[in-house]
This record gives structure tokens, C-alpha cells and sequence, in this order.
């Protein structure tokens, strides 16, 4: 009798560890909302906190994906911000050189990969329902699967967000500053594939002590950062 109840308790952990989580966008296209921010520019806080009160919008991963990118180029002020990397710096560049934003400033918002200025005209996201195939993907403990319907060269982004992190800053423009951020980007992988089917590993988790975590994950071409479709949601 011990036997058989060691046997199904150490089923029903399995089953439990085991169990995958489903992303999977609708066939009307997800659009991602990209800030560039960064913790040593005084005027980035305000789009920061804009950004993480997205948490409660009913739309929130069916609609619209919030990723907060913390570029590098503010560091030089004298606070070495902790979520800042060069990549992000590039990728807004990046935008700057294919001609989707005017310049290249903090906070500046990304929209469906054109320039969004509304957040300072205090408007709300534009939505217009777009037809353009489902994006899905499956996380199976590390193992993340993803397949879009468009059998051509695509990349692949899939980022790892963290919510609830707390950052004392302690010199340059935001001295004295008690940060909580949301939808941080805290690492990122891209990857091509020809026929719309991905498979690679991931880290559900960072050293940062974040409160919950969600995955970003959208596709784009081969020749530009616009994203074509993107789902996502909380790690459970």
C-alpha cells in the first residue's frame, strides 16, 4: 500500500512539473508597445510608470505587449543603470537608421515599429484590427516552441520580462530615487528560422528579484525590426 502511494504522489509532481504553458496570439495582429528608457533620465520615470499601470488593461496580451528596453548612452552620468545593455542602445539605432523614428531619445516610444508620440499628447493606443495569421508558442519547462502560419524567412524575438523590481538609485539625474519598474526587459534571443517553426531554451528567471515574470514573443522579418505578430503573457 506505501508503494502505491509513493507511486502516485511522485505522478502527480510529475504531471504538475511536466505541464506546458500555451501563448497564442488571435489572427488579428498583436501589436508591441516599445519604451526606451533608461534609470539616469529624469523624464523617464512618468512613461515608466504610464507603462506599468498597462498591467490592468483588459486588452493587455491580446491587444498590445508592453517591453521596456533601458538603453545605455545615459550611463556616462554617473549611475551605471542595471538593466541597461548596448544591444537595446543598437535596436533603437537600429529603428533610427531604417527611417521608423525621427531620432534616436529617452523615453521614446515604439508603436507597431513606427515612432508613437501620443503618450506626451496624453492619447491612448490606436487600434485598428489587422488580419495577419496566428502566432503560438508552447513552453515546456525551459523548452519553448514556437510556429507562425507564414512559411518564409523570420526572426524569432522572445524576451523575458520582469515586474516588481526594486532599484534605490543612488547618483546621477535620479539621485535619491526609489524605482519599482514593470516590463523591463532583462535578456533577450533572436532567432531565424525559413519555415515559421522555432524551438529553443530559455530562463524563466533572472538574478534580478523581480515580484512575476511574462514572456514577449513576436516575429519580424528578415530586413526590418517592424514586428509582423506577437503573443505573450505571465509565466506561470
Amino acid at each position: 500500500m506505501f508503494k502505491y502511494v509513493i507511486l502516485i504522489f511522485s505522478l502527480l509532481i510529475t504531471s504538475t512539473t511536466i505541464q506546458a504553458q500555451t501563448f497564442q496570439s488571435e489572427n488579428t495582429k498583436t501589436r508591441l508597445l516599445e519604451l526606451y528608457s533608461s534609470q539616469g533620465c529624469s523624464s523617464c520615470p512618468p512613461a515608466e510608470r504610464w507603462v506599468s499601470k498597462q498591467q490592468s488593461h483588459p486588452q493587455l496580451w491580446q491587444q498590445f505587449i508592453p517591453v521596456v528596453f533601458h538603453v545605455d548612452y545615459w550611463d556616462y552620468l554617473g549611475w551605471k543603470d542595471p538593466f541597461s545593455n548596448r544591444k537595446f542602445s543598437q535596436r533603437q539605432k537600429q529603428y533610427y537608421r531604417q527611417g521608423a523614428v525621427s531620432t534616436v531619445y529617452t523615453p521614446g516610444f515604439i508603436f507597431d515599429g513606427k515612432e508613437w508620440r501620443g503618450w506626451y499628447r496624453g492619447k491612448s493606443l490606436p487600434a485598428k484590427p489587422v488580419e495577419v495569421g496566428i502566432l503560438s508558442a508552447e513552453l515546456n519547462g525551459d523548452k519553448l516552441s514556437v510556429s507562425f502560419q507564414h512559411k518564409v524567412p523570420l526572426r524569432l524575438n522572445v524576451a523575458l520580462l520582469g515586474f516588481g523590481i526594486k532599484t534605490d538609485v543612488q547618483s546621477g539625474e535620479n539621485d535619491g530615487e526609489l524605482f519599482t519598474e514593470d516590463f523591463i526587459v532583462l535578456n533577450k534571443q533572436s532567432l531565424l528560422s525559413n519555415n515559421g517553426e522555432w524551438s529553443l531554451s530559455i530562463k524563466k528567471t533572472s538574478h534580478f528579484n523581480a515580484q512575476r515574470y511574462a514572456l514577449a514573443i513576436w516575429v519580424n522579418s528578415t530586413n526590418s525590426l517592424q514586428p509582423l505578430q506577437a503573443t505573450g503573457g505571465w509565466i506561470q
